[in-house]
Order: structure tokens, then sequence, then C-alpha cells
């Protein structure tokens, strides 16, 4: 077996990880930083990535959930789209990341993507007059693209990025590498180390046998679903119910005249009028394509050889924390009378601008289903304080995991600006 001993001991490198650990080797403290997967980097910008990188599960009621194990976490195969953080952090938990937020959207260059990109895209600027035609307003959504470096017919974000114009969290996972922090991938961990009500450290297996660190602080940030499955298995109870994915509904069908949405890049526009409850926006034909076929919407298939002609469209929906991570590592997800009344609407409008784009109806088809934002299973006020620390002594939470409710929008910004702040805000070398 082998032992190491450190200060802080962080589990996941995704938004919340990578940051936390970032920020304390800036600091000089000693981290060690474990993740489950492993790069492999030859799978990054092509489709290989699902099996490489992806972690796909279904619910026992058919909700399909997609999150990244390696590192980076899910930032590895996210749009890369940016959200300011739900409102409701500020105004009923007194968390303001206001600062945080600015400062990320500065030293990231978050923004659109250029106008000289659409120009390319002529699927996409045909959704977005039809929207507009409608009376929707689909609108260019903020990013985290480096666009001197983004191809516009490129579309791949959802597999890696191999131009590196998307970030990661591998980027944060590489600074605090360079600051002195230790990485060690393919690292399960299964256990986290605690007596008289204080941490000690974690137990986990790697490739070569099992390894323990011990350390006076434990930062947990392995997401909606990881988090949970490693505090059920210290016996850390209240984890694991309030479940929410943020679940999409992706549509795909053939325009009658001109191109679709082949080679234009994804998510990069959408509809908020109904934030908090659904958002609409454009997807790229092969995006589309893929989620009817991890839908099994089979039936679409012989389509895929009139892929220049198919456009897509994504609904988000802001679900209900219905679902649960159960101890024997099952997961329970449906949607709720209400989630289902609000996908009907979303699904409605986003076909209702397909049509008026000029897709034929006939030929629409929706997967349904598709959670990307798994969270809500160790929440403040039920298994964190807002100080995000858990009853055990110096074991903190900082991934989606501690969100109370689903915003229905991509976490990352918000993560990066909660791990900052909160990481900021730690004592240096807590006492065991």
């Amino acid at each position: 077996m082998r032992i190491m001993e450190t200060g802080t001991v962080v589990i996941g490198t995704g938004p919340g990880g990578a940051t936390v650990a970032r920020e304390l080797a800036k600091k000089g403290e000693g981290v060690v930083l474990l993740e489950k997967g492993k790069t492999r980097d030859w799978s990054v910008g092509n489709p290989l990535a699902y099996a490489a990188m992806y972690d796909i599960r279904r619910s026992k009621q058919g909700i399909l959930v997609r999150r990244g194990i390696t590192p980076g976490g899910s930032t590895m195969i996210y749009s890369g789209n940016a959200y300011d953080p739900p409102a409701f952090l500020k105004e009923e938990w007194g968390i303001d990341l206001d600062a945080e937020v600015r400062e990320t959207k500065k030293e990231l260059g978050i923004k659109p993507v250029p106008e000289s990109f659409y120009q390319h895209h002529p699927g996409t600027r045909r959704l977005v007059a039809a929207a507009g035609e409608l009376g929707y307003a689909m609108t260019p959504q903020a990013r985290f693209i480096d666009a001197s470096r983004c191809d516009p017919h490129c579309d791949k974000c959802l597999f890696g990025c191999k131009k590196e114009a998307k970030w990661t969290a591998r980027s944060y996972v590489a600074d605090a590498v360079a600051l002195g922090a230790l990485l060690v991938a393919g690292c399960d961990v299964r256990r986290i180390l605690h007596a008289r009500g204080k941490v000690q450290g974690v137990q986990a297996e790697t490739d070569h046998g099992p390894l323990t660190v011990h350390a006076n602080r434990v930062v947990l940030a392995a997401g909606g679903m990881g988090t949970p499955e490693i505090l059920h298995r210290s016996e850390v109870e209240g984890a694991g119910t309030h479940f929410f994915t943020d679940p999409m509904s992706v549509l795909v069908g053939e325009m009658r005249e001109g191109p679709g949405t082949y080679r234009e890049i994804t998510y990069t526009f959408a509809d908020e009028s109904r934030k908090g409850e659904f958002v609409f926006g454009n997807v790229g034909a092969l995006n589309a394509f893929i989620a009817q076929m991890a839908a099994k919407n089979f039936s679409f298939l012989p389509r895929g050889a009139h892929m220049k002609k198919l456009a897509g469209m994504f609904v988000k929906l802001c679900d209900e924390p219905s679902g649960e991570i159960r101890k024997d590592g099952s997961f329970h997800k449906a949607l709720t009378p209400k989630d289902e009344a609000l996908m009907s609407q979303g699904i409605a409008s986003a076909k209702a601008v397909m049509i008026q784009a000029g897709v034929r109806p006939e030929t629409l088809t929706v997967a349904k289903g598709i959670g990307g934002h798994p969270g809500g299973t160790a929440a403040i006020g039920r298994v964190v304080g807002t100080d995000l620390q858990t009853d055990i002594e110096n074991l903190y939470i900082c991934d989606n995991s501690i969100m109370p409710l689903s915003g229905g929008i991509p976490p990352v910004l918000t993560l990066i600006a909660l791990a900052k702040q909160f990481a900021r805000g730690l004592s240096k070398n807590p006492k065991a």
C-alpha cells in the first residue's frame, strides 16, 4: 500500500476541484489532487471521446446523464457556454460571487464568439431569424472560447478541443502542478477517513494498488454523482437526495431547401426569456444526430446520409430536484409532471422555430431527457453550510452537488467563482 501525507487533498479536477487546487497552490500549500479518470489525449477532438472520457449512465426511469471522467472533468466535454450564477445563491444564501465572476470573465476572455463566425453559419442564421419572426429572441451566448484559435466549422467542443480554443479545467490543473501540487490520475477514491468528527485523509484504489493520503483537510469535488457516492461509502449522512440534472431535449430535422446546421457551432444562440424554467437554442447537425442515437431514436439513422441538410435545436430544462443517488450505487431520476409540462412547452417553441426556418415537420425527431449538469446531492442547507463545510471538521465540498436548486444553465462559471472565493477564505494549513 502506498501512503502519502499532505496539507490538503482535493478529490476531482473539474472546475471546482481544479480551481481550489490552483488557489491553494498559489498560497504555497501542499496539495494532492486526485482524479478518477485518465488523460487519454488521443481521444480529444473526435467521437472516441465518448468511449474514453465520458461516463454515460441512464436512470431506472430513463433519464440519460453524461459527465466527464478525466483530468478537467466535464469541462473537457462541455460546449463552453458561460452563465452568471443563479440569483438564489445571493438572494437566499448570501453568497455574492460578483467580484469573482468579473475577475474570471476578464482572466479567461469570456464573451460570445465573433459576429464574423456567423457569416459562415447560414442554418443558424435562419433559425435565429425564424425565432425573431415568431416573437422570440435567440441572442449570442457568452463562451469560454478563444476565437483566435477556434475553427468556426469545427463544432467538436463536446469531444474536447485539439486547438485548445475552449478553456478547460485542465489548464488550472496544470497551473496547480506547476506551483507544486501533485496530480494522481486513474485514482478511484473509495472513502474519506475521519474520526471523532475530524477528517484524516482518504483511501483510494489506483492501477498500482491501494493508496492512502493522510491530510488535515479534504475538499470533495467529484461532481453531483461522484460526491454523494463517496459520501455514502464514507458513512457521511444526508447526501444523495434532491438530485437534478438540467435535462435537455435535442431536436433535429431536415431542411426543405438550403443547408442546415452541419459544421456550425452548437449552442451559440439561445432564447432566455423563460430562464428559470427552460432555455432553447441552436445545435449543430452532427451533435443533434448523435443525440438521437444516444436516445436510441434509431429510426432517424437513415437521415444521417443527408447530414448537410439537417438542422438542430435544444431545450434545456430547469428541473425539480426529485432524484436520488442511493447507497447501493443506483440512481433514480424522472421528470415530474411540472417538468414534463415545461419541457413540452419548450419543445413546442423549438419545433415552431424550426418549421418557420424551413424544416420539414414530418422529419422532426426529439431526443428527450439528456442530462448534463448533475447536482443538488450535497446541497447547502442539507449537507454543507454556506462555508461549504460538512458536519465533519475540515471536510468540504465544492462542486455542483452543493447547489440547492437547478439553475437550468451551465454551472462552470459559477463553480470557478465559488471555488475562488472558498479557497481564498480558507485558513492556511489547518491543524489535525
